[in-house]
């Protein structure tokens, strides 16, 4: 899976989706899309031809969106104001993505029969937020809020694939400590493993952190910007079947980041 290219998408509203019987707040979303993926204010003409929609429609917009200080004067023209901070603060605080995760996470464990994950990173380690058992009596031994090296896990190690650069660079400096005799423990044999993901678009772990466990990873993506990975981990004589298990880790991540990003309808 691979990250979307070039800036940001601010959602679909740029798209035009209108629903029948409410254009005004289709108009309003879309002028608020316009002005979010500007780096500077816009006037009332730019927004018009923006938006293909007439002047005096965009000064009433602006009318009702600044009484709601999300939009704010800025010279001659207008910007985002705090309101939008404030609503997006009040956003996160109900945001908790490994919840959100788990019910994704609990028909991988269906599909595959083997643990799964929803990780994110936390500093240069890789946190998991959300594990779900396999119903095998041999299983992985960890659990929500563990935290792991980046260079021995293959969830580690597609958050260095799809991170700022300067990440990678902080941990092929090492030290890269050798957990097992498969463990990436040089710069070189790092960076080859990470260019290896970026190229097929997701990670494994051969035994590099613990003998006798596998695990497949892939990327979640919102925004364009990697904000997860999400996995199936077992022993290797229970991941025999790699392509299956591949694809199921690949469409659960996809899955997720479409639900992310507002598109799960749009996406089934």
């Amino acid at each position: 899976m691979a990250p979307p290219r070039g800036r940001a998408s601010h959602g679909s509203f740029m798209a035009g989706n209108t629903v029948p019987g409410i254009n005004s707040v289709d108009h309003a979303l879309r002028l608020l899309s316009l002005l979010a993926a500007q780096a500077k204010a816009l006037n009332v003409s730019d927004m018009a031809r923006g938006l293909a929609l007439p002047r005096p429609t965009i000064y009433r917009l602006l009318a009702t969106l600044q009484a709601h200080r999300v939009v704010v004067p800025d010279g001659k023209g207008y910007r985002l104001g705090l309101g939008l901070v404030q609503l997006g603060e009040a956003a996160r605080a109900h945001f908790d993505p490994g919840e959100l995760a788990r019910p994704m996470l609990e028909e991988l464990v269906r599909e595959s029969g083997e643990t799964a994950h929803f990780g994110v990173l936390d500093g240069d380690r890789i946190c998991y937020l959300t594990k779900v058992d396999s119903p095998h009596s041999i299983r992985m031994l960890s659990s929500d809020g563990w935290r792991g090296p980046l260079h021995a896990t293959g969830c580690g190690k597609v958050l260095l694939a799809y991170a700022e650069p300067a990440l990678l660079d902080r941990i092929a400096a090492g030290p890269l400590e050798a957990y097992t005799a498969h463990t990436c423990t040089t710069p070189e044999a790092l960076r080859a493993s990470v260019a290896r993901i970026r190229e097929q678009g997701y990670g494994e772990d051969n035994e590099e952190l613990l003998e006798g466990l596998i695990c497949i990873a892939a990327p979640v993506f919102a925004a364009g910007r990697i904000v997860g990975v999400m996995s199936v981990s077992g022993p290797p004589s229970r991941m025999a079947e790699r392509e299956r298990m591949r694809g199921l880790v690949l469409e659960a991540a996809r899955r997720f980041s479409a639900l992310l990003e507002g598109e799960a309808a749009s996406a089934a």
